[in-house]
């Protein structure tokens, strides 16, 4: 298994994972060398801990030979020859929601998705390259940037800061904010290119202006970290096409059409047929924004957990950037300047997607006539 996974390829992978891992540890961005970790024996330990359980290394016994060496190259050539007795790669969800989750994906069911992923795009576009703008190591950029063009013999190209030239034939991957950006910035497309985009629903606004501004196809996948890709639509449709290897076993569940494994989805569906469904909204508090899900509800009691701060409601609303952000209403334990004050000091700790870009202070949470929490 996973014999199209070379030693670039895994040492590209291990940058990107290895960067999130080392600027979550240290609460900060941090720049990783081309070849040296230049990491303490404490960081080394956490690092050592984070590959194992991405690659899971642990099933063939060599996870404690990452604490012998020291550069990416020897990481990855120790990977590339466990692969093929591993299982799969094990991809966490942000944790928005509480401690982030541990979320496995087999090796077939990557391979079969990355081979339905191909059929499906080639119905509108016969792929000469794959340009990926998002982080490899999170499972649509793993799927999208790695597994989707090395599984079907495509080159690939992982993008830097920007988007590199691009070309016709070329299937450009990244995730609804950057295509945000791209439709306000971006005012022509070479032919036959293909936009993909997952990880949260894109604005219907970005993605008329993308298709205004010559986009000539644009895709969007639907799934989530314990799935992968069940299901996608071309824009503008509003319903989703199963892929080839799931089927409908339920009103709000579908099964592996390989082995019959069943899943409930995140998100109550409408079925138009045995393929076709429209999305009704989640089944939880959480909402997506920046490709992160977030609970309004954890943010909330997070700020009201600040002594300056009685009573708190969150909730997520269309910012003027026709993204998803939140919006925080406030009534202060005692004055406004302390709260925001208090604000001032706990809110840069929070990751980006849970900060609210929108505060109100007031002497009481807004209710209805009803007494129940209403909008503001």
């Amino acid at each position: 298994m996973s014999r199209w996974l070379d030693t670039t390829t895994v040492k590209e992978l291990l940058h990107s994972l290895l960067h999130a891992e080392l600027s979550a540890y240290r609460g900060a961005q941090v720049s990783l060398a081309p070849n040296g970790l230049q990491i303490d024996s404490l960081e080394r330990l956490y690092l050592a801990a984070s590959v194992n359980e991405f690659f899971n290394l642990h099933e063939t016994g060599v996870e404690d030979r990452l604490l012998m060496t020291e550069s990416l190259e020897a990481w990855a050539e120790l990977i590339v020859e466990a692969m093929p007795y591993t299982s799969g790669l094990s991809f966490r969800t942000s944790g928005s929601s509480g401690v982030p989750k541990t979320c496995h994906q087999p090796w077939l069911a990557i391979e079969t998705e990355a081979r339905a992923l191909h059929r499906r795009l080639h119905d509108k576009v016969s792929a000469t390259r794959v340009v990926s703008w998002l982080p490899l190591h999170h499972l649509y950029g793993f799927m999208l940037g790695i597994a989707y063009p090395l599984v079907n013999g495509l080159p690939r190209l992982a993008a830097g800061d920007t988007l590199p030239a691009l070309h016709s034939g070329d299937v450009i991957v990244t995730v609804p904010p950057r295509w945000g950006y791209l439709a306000s910035s971006r005012k022509s497309w070479p032919s036959d290119v293909v936009g993909v985009t997952s990880t949260g629903p894109l604005p219907q606004h970005a993605a008329q202006l993308l298709t205004a501004n010559g986009l000539p196809n644009l895709l969007e996948i639907y799934g989530s970290s314990e799935t992968g890709g069940v299901a996608t639509r071309w824009f503008p449709a509003a319903s989703f096409e199963l892929l080839e290897h799931w089927q409908r076993s339920s009103c709000d569940a579908i099964s592996a059409v390989h082995c019959g494994e069943r899943v409930g989805l995140p998100d109550h569906i409408a079925w138009q047929d045995t393929r076709r469904f429209t999305l009704q909204g989640r089944r939880d508090d959480l909402v997506t924004i920046g490709g992160t899900n977030v609970s309004p509800l954890e943010v909330a009691g997070k700020i009201e957990a600040l002594p300056e701060v009685s009573h708190c409601a969150v909730r997520a609303y269309i910012a003027g950037d026709d993204q998803v952000r939140l919006k925080a209403y406030i009534v202060p334990s005692a004055s406004e300047e302390d709260a925001s004050a208090g604000l001032d000091a706990m809110l840069p700790s929070l990751p980006a997607a849970q900060r609210p870009v929108s505060i109100t202070f007031g002497h009481a949470l807004p209710t209805n006539a009803l007494g129940k929490l209403c909008d503001w």
